[in-house]
């Protein structure tokens, strides 16, 4: 069956006239009179003679003109009725899709109208565990004083939901179960924003202007906007654990996020992040009672001969004085170089990256680790002065599409008294089972100028699982 829907209405017009020519025609050859064939026998036999008989009939000639003059009329109206009902069709054909023709035969396909999917706006679901082993050489204790040396922990389950708002926002709520001991745990928020990527009032926002608004991990650097499961090796860096946190930070406020045109450089873009945040829940000054606090983040990226790509980025963190609290300010040097080959397999890369901070002073008010926290109660250590550094490089080689191996290496002076410092090397190799389980092997060796952690060795076994929706990979990851 052949709907008319696939045939333009100029097509069946010429189809039509040429059709009604042919009947014509054929009409014209049946109506010939006996005078007309006896001309033509004369035409065709030039031994006969002329006769007066053989000259054209006025009134013949005015009845064929007639006819074909009816005949004309009449088609021309059967032309125009069938216009109209492939009009018709046509409108019907809007309306409703037709029907298949029978069984294992595909109907006609139907005019696409907006329709309702069901679970459109239902959010995309994970669930992400980390599992950590450890063997360690000497004792580890936790903050209320439990030993977490030589024990196996799910160290943390997150519940990522991620959603379409509407038009002009995403959605994204991420609620974390953490046990820094084994069984016992506590639940947080780990972020919950909109992300407001187009603004209503405005066909294309300026400068693919983004906002972030709610609960977020902080630009600051690389690394701090990595959750748990994502990091590259098992525990986040020295220094982000002496500045910002043993989990780096995270805070409620309002992030803006924008591009900076280089026209000099059509290999080169720029981009800038500034953010307003309560203030507080950092390392260096954990104090709820602080004032606002103001952050930037500005990131240059870089493309060399395709296969090699360079990224720069400067972050300051700063909340003025008042309520008590004094005021901070942390700058910090976030630098990554990548190698991707393009003509040598798809599943090579190489990283080469790390984080310098720095900060103008000491922070007498800073909540250390729990190591660092121990020795200065032990040792009576009193606050000291300077200006504290730490710096973070690690180096990363990916051997196909399932294995990484690398090396980290830390060292900072201490926030409270910059006098003593802190250093490790981290070797580490993972291994992508799926993109929903991995496994990685760690091993840290401590130098310290505190008792509590000096000569440490351990070993790490670590077990990452997804559930569900397969959340965003992080930048070092090449899949």
């Amino acid at each position: 069956m052949i709907y008319l829907k696939e045939y333009p209405t100029g097509r069946v017009r010429t189809l039509l006239l040429g059709l009604v020519l042919g009947l014509i025609l054929g009409r014209g050859v049946l109506a010939e009179t006996p005078a007309q064939k006896e001309d033509e026998r004369h035409a065709q036999d030039p031994s006969r003679g002329s006769t007066p008989s053989s000259a054209p009939d006025k009134a013949v000639l005015e009845t064929l003109k007639a006819q074909i003059d009816a005949l004309k009329s009449d088609y021309e109206k059967r032309i125009k009725d069938l216009e109209n009902q492939v009009e018709q069709l046509q409108t019907q054909m809007l309306q409703a899709a037709p029907e298949a023709e029978g069984p294992g035969q595909a109907a006609a396909p139907a005019v696409s109208t907006p329709q309702s999917i069901p679970g459109a706006l239902n959010p995309a679901i994970a669930v992400v565990g980390n599992l950590v082993g450890r063997i360690d050489s000497s004792k580890v204790f936790s903050e209320d004083g439990t030993r977490i040396d030589n024990k196996m922990n799910l160290r943390e389950a997150e519940v990522d939901f991620r959603v379409p708002i509407d038009p002009y926002a995403d959605g994204v709520l991420i609620a974390a179960i953490g046990s820094d001991v084994p069984g016992k745990y506590s639940i947080d928020i780990e972020e919950g924003y909109f992300n407001l990527k187009k603004l209503p009032f405005l066909d294309r926002p300026p400068l693919g202007l983004k906002f972030k608004i709610g609960r977020f991990r902080p630009n600051f650097g690389q690394f701090n906007i990595l959750h748990t499961h994502d990091l590259p090796q098992t525990f986040r860096s020295l220094p982000t654990e002496e500045f910002l946190g043993p989990e780096g930070f995270n805070q409620n406020g309002i992030s803006s996020n924008f591009f900076i045109p280089t026209p000099w450089d059509k290999n080169s873009s720029l981009d800038a992040t500034l953010e307003v945040l309560t203030g507080g829940n950092v390392a260096i000054s954990p104090n709820l009672n602080s004032r606002m606090s103001y952050l930037g983040h500005l990131r240059w990226y870089k493309t060399i001969r395709e296969a090699h790509n360079v990224n720069l980025g400067w972050s300051t963190y700063y909340h003025p004085s008042g309520n008590q609290v004094t005021s901070v300010t942390l700058n910090g040097i976030d630098f990554t170089y990548r190698w991707k080959p393009l003509r040598q397999g798809e599943w090579k890369s190489y990283i080469l990256g790390g984080e310098l901070m720095l900060a103008p002073h000491a922070f007498p008010q800073a909540a250390e680790p729990v190591e660092v926290a121990q020795a200065i109660d032990a040792l009576g250590i009193q606050p000291g002065h300077g200006k504290p550094r730490g710096l973070s490089v690690f180096t990363q080689w990916q051997f196909d599409r399932r294995k990484y191996a690398g090396v980290r290496w830390d060292s900072t002076d201490t926030a409270f008294n910059p006098a003593f410092q802190r250093h490790s090397i981290t070797p580490y190799f993972s291994y992508y089972l799926s993109e929903f389980l991995r496994f990685r092997i760690n091993y840290e060796h401590r130098w310290s100028d505190f008792f509590t952690e000096d000569g440490r060795n351990s070993v790490y076994m670590e077990l990452n699982f997804v559930f569900g929706a397969h959340p965003p990979e992080p930048f070092w990851v090449n899949k």
